[in-house]
């Protein structure tokens, strides 16, 4: 990969676009070999690092030519490639990565993670995970389907997409020599469109997750009152910088971020529904998957949390039938089966989110805390999925196009549509967030849909109001 990115960067200086190309492609055809090759998932959002320069010379290359929808296919080369691949299932109760036996917000609590990564290293040794050669397929547990790998799927042709978007538009991001780009996809053509400075982006966006963490929590009125003030102004300027330029305002949008993009809080700077995915495939995928037979409902609340309590008993009184598992019920091995299969599934837990590594972020449950690794591990993959937990949808961006975390390895397990929060979740405040969400959910609306319609009606006027409007997004197309 270093010889062809050698060889690419050559072929710039001497102003050979061509052979840069055909150098990047190659070198990306390469990567994925060896990426292939590799069994879990963090490993191989690590490698696609390699080819992050690769791919940046061939979007250069491609912007010259303005062609939209090769700039669009050479983006997908590099998203979201580690949930390409597909990983073991484990059956709940082994004692590998699977789930065995045993808040003033829903941020952190002081729970371990009960699955630290050498307890996985020591399962794959002792064989209970393990990789299978290429086009084998994951290891399952007896009588267990293989999940929906959404990811596996070529990218679709432009009009495949169309045909899936129905109506909405798809708005891909890039990022070339320090600026932000934009494909857009929508009923009748394919356009780029320049954007903002990446600096003048993380200029408006880190000021504005500093404030989301201080109101999530104020130390008082004033301090409150100065952090919604700067939300508000960063809100305004990441809106300016990142959508009107597409012209797109009160257009139902699939939005595919890139980088440090995937911390933005979407929804707050668009007023129509707004879908996020990794990838164009991997949403257009969540678009066209079969439909699942289970409607099953199962709602989860966590312990230490009476937020959490009322939000799960107002919840069952909008889904008739549905199987609730209390504070005291919500044991991991219990959950995951529970969960596994559902139609819909509301997890309303403490978030431990792990920025090392966000595969071993967690949910804190009755007996312990579940991580993500375990969740994908296990093969778990509702249809649709709520996580009202602390920085649940705050998936980690990695060089190379690649993210991980709760959402990503959920979609990549065949969950179609997830709802989850980028920041802190302020406990009894959300309730009311959540009940118009599966007021929504009950007609029959996307996630997306039926997102938009509850935060309009949500009280923005108190700090946590206003975190919860600001930070929940959806993603899929469920």
């Amino acid at each position: 990969v270093r010889g062809r990115l050698a060889a690419a960067t050559a072929a710039q200086v001497h102003g050979d676009d061509a052979r840069a190309l055909r150098e990047a492609r190659a070198g990306l055809r390469d990567l994925a070999s060896h990426r292939s090759a590799l069994p879990t998932m963090e490993l191989r959002a690590l490698a696609s690092g390699h080819g992050g320069e690769l791919g940046e010379i061939g979007l250069r290359v491609l912007l010259r030519t303005g062609d939209a929808v090769r700039v669009l296919r050479w983006m997908e080369r590099t998203r979201a490639a580690a949930l390409a691949a597909r990983l073991p299932v484990v059956p709940p109760g082994s004692d590998g990565t699977g789930v065995g036996a045993g808040r003033d917000d829903r941020g952190s609590a002081a729970h371990p993670s009960a699955a630290p990564a050498q307890d996985a290293l020591r399962a794959v040794a002792r064989g209970v995970v393990h990789a299978t050669p290429s086009g084998t397929g994951p290891v399952l547990p007896a009588g267990a389907a293989a999940p929906a790998d959404v990811t596996s799927t070529p990218l679709p042709s432009v009009a495949a997409l169309r045909a899936a978007l129905d109506g909405r538009v798809l708005v891909e991001l890039g990022a070339c020599d320090g600026r932000y780009v934009a494909v857009v996809v929508d009923r009748r053509r394919t356009r780029v469109v320049p954007l903002a400075a990446a600096a003048d982006v993380t200029s408006a966006l880190r000021p504005l997750v500093f404030a989301l963490r201080r109101l999530a929590s104020p130390r008082s009125a004033a301090a409150g009152a100065a952090a919604r003030a700067s939300a508000e102004l960063s809100v305004a300027r990441l809106r300016a910088l990142l959508l009107d330029p597409l012209g797109l305002a009160g257009t139902e949008l699939v939005v595919v971020p890139v980088g440090e993009l995937h911390q933005v809080p979407w929804g707050a700077l668009h007023d129509a529904p707004l879908a996020l995915a990794p990838s164009a495939t991997a949403w257009w995928a969540t678009a066209v998957a079969p439909q699942r037979p289970s409607t099953s409902v199962v709602l989860v609340a966590g312990p230490e949390l009476r937020g959490a309590r009322d939000e799960v008993d107002a919840l069952a009184r909008l889904h008739a039938g549905a199987r609730v598992l209390g504070h005291d019920e919500s044991r991991a091995r219990d959950v995951v089966l529970a969960v596994r299969d559902a139609g819909l599934a509301h997890l309303a837990c403490h978030g431990l989110p792990r920025g090392d590594n966000p595969m071993y972020s967690s949910l804190v449950l009755a007996d312990r805390a579940l991580t993500v690794q375990e969740l994908h591990a296990a093969g778990v993959a509702p249809r649709r999925l709520v996580l009202a937990s602390c920085h649940a949808g705050a998936d980690v961006a990695y060089d190379g196009d690649e993210v991980l975390g709760f959402v990503s390895a959920m979609l990549a397990r065949g969950t179609r549509g997830v709802v989850a929060s980028i920041a802190a979740v302020p406990d009894v405040e959300v309730v009311d967030l959540m009940v118009g969400l599966h007021a929504g959910l009950a007609r029959g609306e996307t996630m997306a849909r039926a997102l938009h319609a509850a935060r309009e009606g949500v009280d923005t006027s108190s700090p946590a109001g206003f975190v919860n409007w600001c930070t929940f997004g959806a993603h899929g197309a469920a």
